[in-house]
């Protein structure tokens, strides 16, 4: 039997199931077992998909090329998705292998995929393969030949997508969008020019397009700023800069500190040339250089005009102001929330309770309150304009009552203020002295108390910090201040207030005034702890630090009504795992128990995993060679690594299964296992 009669009664076998399945005793039989297979075509109904298939099939094995061609065009008219068509297109593939070898092969390989890169091993012939690479072959050139051969830069990775940045490579412009698609970091020299190019090209939408834009360091802004001027005002931009001029990690920029000063005027600086559509975050940012002004004792009128100049729909403003904002557009919405931004500041709220500080601060030493009304509405002004001289001790204050409605009058008259100064310190170190300035008006005489708090009893027992919302009825003040003024009901005083009996203390202290028939109160609290957690195999290691982030030698920790102590080797306490892993809240107390802090405590359940990484070298898969396995064990509890020793009798299971499907398991001892093997 010659090749080509095997090939062809090897096809007929592998489509005899297929047919057969379909028709189990049918035409299938009469067609196969007919004497003239032409004449038995008749019957079957012109047309159909089974006419087409068998007369396909008769053609292809008499060999007659022209009526099989005419077949399969009209059928892939009629049936474009035919699979059984498919069957006959194979099959004649196939059988043209010897007068079209090259289209046979080729359909194999697109049809299999075969890989023929395995190396013959010949029984007793030493292998004779190259030990060394053609210089030329890898040059720097013929890898960017390659990448640059189509517009997706298909097939190229990252180091030399950043080659051709470097080297400056001339792109196409879809060439260069792909490569800013795949970018992840900015410091490529030659990066910020290629990007510049894009975005003064019709293709580009504009600054924000691609994520490197965001990665963008300030050097590179600026330029891109400089040369496209247009980007500056498009909220990407702004976006991008001003999250580049956020604080570093080193930058305190707590309330009061100067390093939030540098913050928010860097902020300012950047977002002050802005238009009028970004009034509401102008206003943001000022509004909080304000707040952060007054908290240190500074009134800058500069900065107060500048934010009054912004217009915004309350009920104080000017109604000029609001004609001259140019619409909409223009006016501040207070309710912003910039958290997009990454500014980490609030919506502003209500901003009145500030602008009436500043203008009441101003009013006091101003002649005339009439350049107010440029922003400020003139009934708003005036009633301000006049407490603020009254309050002050200006001019006698029956010839400001004409400013006020006489129930204004009476009420400024009447109203007691016992109100703590904003420049009072926020934090206090246990070494530091105490001093509060607070605000007082009609208050004959002052009486000062001082409570000492129980802060391990709150913090363990009650759950919750120290506030001035405690319950303090029928408690004895640790210390007790009478004072008493006599300024008169309308003037309105500023008095400091030291208390050198907390000097060099550790705790927290609710220090009450009362005086006028009414009460304030102040919480004062000097010192802190603080939590450093990690995982171990046997719970969760905590290393509890003091105010000024040291190790504090002499602190526990009260968890579920129980002291935990620290091991006297490292300082460190050890909290065992929970059954289930939950946020939860510790007390940090010193040792003797006269100072606490509540704080937040991650408390994990006990729960291991192996993870292991294997390398094998596909070179050293031979038939009847051995090849070596090489597996990096990890062991983790939660994300804690745990040495390898702790494991018991670890065992490797490795299982193999041949292109056939037959898999073969073998499980072998993984003794000695280390974290370096």
């Amino acid at each position: 039997m010659n090749r080509r009669t095997t090939l062809g009664l090897v096809l007929s076998l592998a489509l005899f199931p297929l047919t057969r399945a379909e028709n189990e005793i049918g035409f299938i039989e009469t067609f196969a077992f007919a004497e003239d297979r032409e004449a038995t075509l008749a019957l079957l109904v012109p047309g159909t998909e089974e006419s087409y298939f068998f007369r396909a099939l008769h053609y292809q094995n008499t060999r007659q090329r022209e009526k099989l061609g005419e077949v399969l065009r009209q059928w892939a008219t009629r049936f474009p998705q035919s699979g059984r068509r498919q069957v006959i297109e194979r099959r004649e593939t196939l059988l043209t292998y010897e007068t079209d070898p090259q289209k046979t092969l080729q359909f194999l390989r697109d049809e299999l995929h075969p890989r023929l890169d395995h190396v013959q091993v010949v029984p007793d012939q030493k292998p004779n393969l190259p030990s060394t690479l053609d210089p030329k072959s890898i040059e720097s050139s013929v890898y960017l030949q390659a990448a640059l051969a189509t517009d997706d830069l298909q097939g190229t990775s990252n180091e030399v997508l950043e080659l051709l940045v470097r080297q400056r490579v001339p792109l196409t412009p879809a060439q260069r969008r792909t490569l800013f698609g795949r970018l992840d970091h900015p410091d490529l020299p030659g990066l910020t020019g290629l990007l510049i190019e894009d975005l003064k090209s019709p293709e580009s939408k504009g600054f924000g397009e691609w994520p490197i834009h965001r990665l963008l360091l300030p050097d590179q802004l600026s330029e891109v700023a400089r040369s496209v001027p247009t980007v500056v005002h498009q909220p990407d931009f702004i976006r991008t800069q001003l999250r580049q001029l956020a604080p570093s990690s080193e930058e305190d920029i707590r309330p009061q500190s100067h390093g939030r000063e540098a913050w928010l005027d860097r902020l300012w600086t950047a977002v002050r040339p802005l238009p009028p559509a970004f009034n509401s975050l102008k206003a943001c940012i000022l509004f909080a250089r304000l707040e952060h002004d007054r908290s240190r004792g500074v009134y800058s009128r500069d900065l107060f005009l500048e934010y009054l100049r912004l217009p915004r729909p309350v009920s104080y403003i000017s109604p000029g102001l609001m004609e001259r904002s140019g619409g909409n557009q223009a006016l501040v919405n207070l309710g912003a929330d910039f958290t997009d931004y990454h500014l980490g500041l609030p919506p502003i709220g209500g901003d009145e309770p500030l602008v009436r500080d500043f203008v009441l601060h101003f009013a006091a030493d101003d002649a005339d309150w009439q350049p107010w009304t440029e922003y400020l509405s003139e009934s708003w002004v005036k009633a301000v304009f006049a407490e603020a001289k009254i309050t002050a001790g200006k001019g006698n204050p029956d010839s400001w009552a004409s400013f006020l409605p006489a129930s204004a009058y009476q009420a400024l008259r009447d109203r007691v203020d016992i109100d703590f100064s904003p420049v009072n310190p926020i934090h206090f170190a246990p070494s530091d002295e105490v001093s509060l300035l607070v605000h007082l008006k009609n208050t004959p005489r002052l009486i000062v108390k001082i409570f000492e708090l129980n802060t391990l009893n709150l913090a363990s027992v009650q759950n919750r910090q120290p506030d001035t919302d405690l319950n303090l009825e029928g408690l004895v003040a640790n210390a007790e201040q009478t004072h008493d003024f006599e300024p008169g009901p309308f003037r309105r005083i500023t008095r400091e207030f030291k208390f050198p009996e907390l000097r060099g203390k550790r705790g927290a202290w609710v220090i009450e005034f009362i005086g006028g028939g009414k009460s304030s109160r102040a919480l004062v609290r000097k010192g802190s702890y603080h939590l450093l957690q990690r995982q171990s195999p046997a719970g969760d290691l905590l290393t509890i630090l003091d105010e000024t982030f040291h190790p504090a030698t002499n602190a526990v920790a009260w968890l579920d009504g129980r002291q935990w102590n620290p091991n006297p080797k490292n300082g460190q306490i050890l909290i065992p795992f929970a059954q289930q892993a939950a946020q939860r809240t510790i007390t940090l107390a010193s040792s003797n128990g006269g100072f606490a802090s509540l704080v937040p405590f991650q408390q994990h359940s006990e729960s291991y995993r192996i993870h292991v990484d294997f390398h094998l070298e596909r070179e050293q898969l031979l038939s009847g060679r051995t090849a070596t396995l090489i597996a990096r064990t990890t062991l983790l509890a939660g994300d804690a690594l745990l040495p390898p020793e702790l494991l018991e009798d670890p065992k490797l299971r490795l299982t193999t299964v041949t292109a056939d499907g037959v898999s073969t398991s073998l499980e072998i001892p993984a003794t000695g296992l280390t974290a370096h093997r």
